[in-house]
């Protein structure tokens, strides 16, 4: 039978996870087609000692499209290779024992590899254990940067995805070049197979689909090879690098290749120092030495933070007892001896930095221990009391409680909803809004009841007495210790009113339902706003069709429909980067993100732009950017408003333009048929972070992307002289995200919300 797809999984040791393996791979459909017809599987036997086999013969009696193979303990190359020989799919697909494949995970890589004709196919993958789910940055980036049949030498982060996994390869590509996996190696060996077929393919397409789960495996009993670290480990790793150099690749990859392994060494550098003493270790540093000072050169550990340059710079020095100390957690001033010895500013610089930080660190966190048991204790006795209270109460079961971002705000859509339900009246639902008592926004709730402050003994007895949650971001909305009781409420219906709509970002993965299941936060209904989205999330985030509602977003009610006249007035809301949160003013100010805002709102073309046309520009800041205010020139003629204490509603019915980088605002412009523009001038490295977007880059997209300052201004000039009016295709692709324009959304919304209670009483 001729197979599109041949899936190959090598087996040892996995009789925990291999069945839920098979059956993911099972229950996959290839365009529209049943596995059994399209999806050849071939299982390895490496010569497993457990029941993996008694297993997987069962599945081989039912199914027809699986094939076993037997062979020694040989390892997973030789597993592989042997697979390879006797697949007949058009493509090959590699799947781990332990791993899982999302649902619909292999259509959209087979149609992407056949639209393109690309012979490698790279989509992303997520990594998961028992306690959270996260995306992998270097795999995150590559696929959502969504290539378009590149060469693999002409984008140098290419060879960042490393695994084999979350990739189909033409099988013909494989055959031709005789690409295989080296043996007898047990790290990294499968790179050697990537980087080969990558060097070798026609070109190379990249999708940000999910269609791979990582397991991050817990089992001690049981590691994965990648978790075992002995001697033969680093052996491997330099036969690794070796290996890559038949390739002659360019000098940036041949730096990311060098930054892998010294990544690699370092982390596995910790955990066998841990576990062996100086006699045994020492000789993997004298090896570990000798690589750096003739492969990869004293000034490439200067990438790395302080308490891991530490560790490679003593070994490069050849001080093999104070790095195994370091290496330990021990921290002696013998090691600044020895900087100062040899006269090394980088061991001097990073004792006293590690010093420093780790007497900061002891400090703090006794401080806060303190504080936080005797703020445990007074909120354990208040939770108590409202239980009690609660009980004693006679009161209808009919409440709702609401709230949004840590009760910090009331300006999204959990506000709008509760605001159309005070107002309208319209079911015997008792609605209750939660927020901080100082908080900005709080002004808004002043002509409702029903309004409650955060961490007050009634908004505890409202909790206890409520019948069903809404939140936006986190059932942290609606409880700050929500994790900590989570199980006793396990009865209450959950509604997640998401404040903006899944396309341009997917928030690091964290509103996926295994993450949310993990959070004890799974909603009973997911709110949407169309049968597109939808079909995002249930493909994507893995949610079931009957857990998603289209009912369109509570905060669109308030929208007008459609422009009735031109402010001249234009709206830049740029979104936050997590990983600035901790730089200091100094490091900030020579960020990226902060040197292209700077670079824009000073741009001279857009200053005369203002000028000449009168044009009022309003920048809205993350409030996590207001803190850094000083460093921009008070004479710039845009005005700045922070993001929590602003009507961010008004300013988009103002506003008659967007600039955004990712931000989910961007649909309330489109909802009235403005135009909106992305300012994408990081996005690889926002991407690589957040998992990139659930639709695609090249043509999912509602508006033009555009990467640095010059081209925006110039086409926010073509939009002006246009009257600001949106272009035909903008308003094409942004209407597939709204079902319902009719203002409406927070009726349905309730409806909703009033079913899930019946439902349950």
């Amino acid at each position: 039978m001729n197979y599109a797809i041949s899936v190959i999984i090598p087996v040892y040791n996995v009789e925990k996870y291999i069945a839920k393996c098979l059956d993911s791979v099972i229950s996959q459909k290839l365009e529209g087609r049943p596995a059994e017809e399209c999806i050849e599987i071939i299982v390895v036997d490496d010569g497993t000692p457990d029941d993996s086999i008694k297993i997987i013969k069962q599945y081989v009696r039912k199914y027809k499209n699986i094939t076993l193979l037997r062979q020694p303990n040989s390892g997973q190359s030789s597993a592989r290779n042997n697979a390879l020989k006797i697949a007949s799919g058009e493509y090959i697909y590699f799947l781990d024992s332990d791993d899982l494949l999302p649902p619909n995970a292999l259509t959209p890589l087979y149609k992407l590899a056949k639209e393109t004709q690309s012979e490698v196919v790279i989509a992303q993958s997520k990594a998961f254990n028992n306690r959270r789910s996260w995306f992998i940055d270097d795999h995150a980036e590559v696929a959502s940067a969504a290539f378009r049949k590149v060469k693999f030498t002409h984008r140098s982060i290419l060879i960042k995805t490393s695994p084999p996994w979350a990739k189909l390869f033409k099988k013909q590509l494989i055959e031709k070049y005789n690409i295989t996996f080296p043996e007898g190696i047990k790290l990294a060996e499968d790179w050697i197979f990537v980087i080969h077929a990558l060097y070798r393919a026609n070109h190379i397409s990249t999708t940000p689909d999910i269609t791979y789960l990582y397991q991050g495996r817990d089992d001690e009993n049981n590691p994965s090879c990648t978790q075992i670290v002995n001697e033969k480990v680093f052996n491997d790793l330099l036969i690794v690098y070796e290996l890559t150099k038949q390739f002659n690749l360019p000098d940036p990859q041949i730096r990311y290749i060098k930054i892998f392994i010294l990544k690699s060494l370092l982390y596995r550098l910790g955990k066998f120092s841990k576990d062996n003493s100086f006699t045994v270790t020492k000789p993997i540093y004298k090896s570990v030495r000798s690589f750096i000072k003739n492969e990869i050169g004293y000034s490439m550990i200067g990438i790395f933070t302080p308490e891991r340059r530490l560790l490679l710079t003593l070994i490069f020095h050849g001080f093999y007892s104070e790095a195994y100390r370091v290496a330990n957690e021990k921290i002696k001033r013998s090691c600044l001896r020895r900087g100062k010895k040899i006269n090394d500013a980088t061991i001097i610089k990073d004792y006293l930095s590690i010093v420093r930080k780790n007497r900061f660190t002891l400090t703090r966190e006794i401080k806060t221990n303190i504080l936080n048991k005797y703020r445990l204790l007074g909120w354990w006795l208040k939770f108590n009391i409202a239980k009690f209270i609660a009980a004693k109460s006679v009161q209808k079961n009919n409440i709702v409680l609401v709230g949004e971002r840590l009760g910090q705000t009331a300006n999204d859509t959990s506000y709008y909803y509760f605001k159309h339900t005070q107002e309208k009246k319209s079911t015997d639902l008792a609605h209750y809004f939660v927020i901080e008592k100082n908080a900005e926004t709080i002004k808004n709730l002043a002509p409702y009841k029903n309004v409650v402050h955060y961490g007050s003994l009634k908004h505890f007895i409202i909790f206890h007495k409520a019948a069903a949650y809404i939140f936006s971001d986190s059932m942290r909305d609606v409880l700050h210790q929500w994790r900590r009781v989570s199980h006793q409420f396990s009865d209450k219906k959950k509604v997640f009113l998401q404040h903006g709509i899944f396309a341009t970002s997917r928030a690091k993965g964290y509103y996926d339902k295994n993450s949310m299941q993990r959070r004890n936060e799974l909603p009973d209904k997911f709110i949407v706003s169309s049968d597109f989205e939808k079909k995002l999330i249930c493909e994507q985030f893995g949610f079931e069709n009957n857990e998603v509602s289209v009912t369109g977003l509570s905060r669109f009610d308030s929208l007008p429909k459609f422009r009735k006249k031109t402010n001249n007035q234009i709206l830049i809301l740029l979104t936050w980067r997590d990983w600035l949160s901790q730089k200091n003013a100094t490091e900030f100010e020579k960020s990226q993100y902060f040197k292209k805002i700077y670079e824009l709102i000073t741009h001279p073309k857009l200053i005369s732009f203002i000028q000449t046309h009168k044009t009022k520009i309003i920048m809205c800041l993350h409030h996590k950017m207001h803190k850094h205010l000083n460093m921009l020139d008070k004479s710039i003629e845009i005005e700045m408003v922070q993001m929590n204490n602003t009507d961010i509603q008004q300013l988009i019915i103002k506003s008659d333009l967007m600039v955004t980088d990712y931000s989910s605002a961007s649909f309330d412009m489109l909802y009235q048929k403005k135009p909106v523009l992305f300012y994408w001038f990081d996005q690889q490295q926002f991407f690589a972070s957040r998992g990139g977007p659930l639709v695609c880059p090249i043509n999912g997209i509602p508006g033009p992307i555009l990467n640095n300052a010059n081209d925006l201004i110039n086409t926010i000039i073509e939009y002006k002289n246009n009257n600001f009016k949106i272009s035909q295709e903008q308003l094409r692709t942004s209407r597939k995200f709204f079902s319902h324009i009719d203002n409406n959304n927070s009726m349905r919304i309730e409806k909703t919300v009033s079913g899930l209670i019946l439902e349950h009483t």
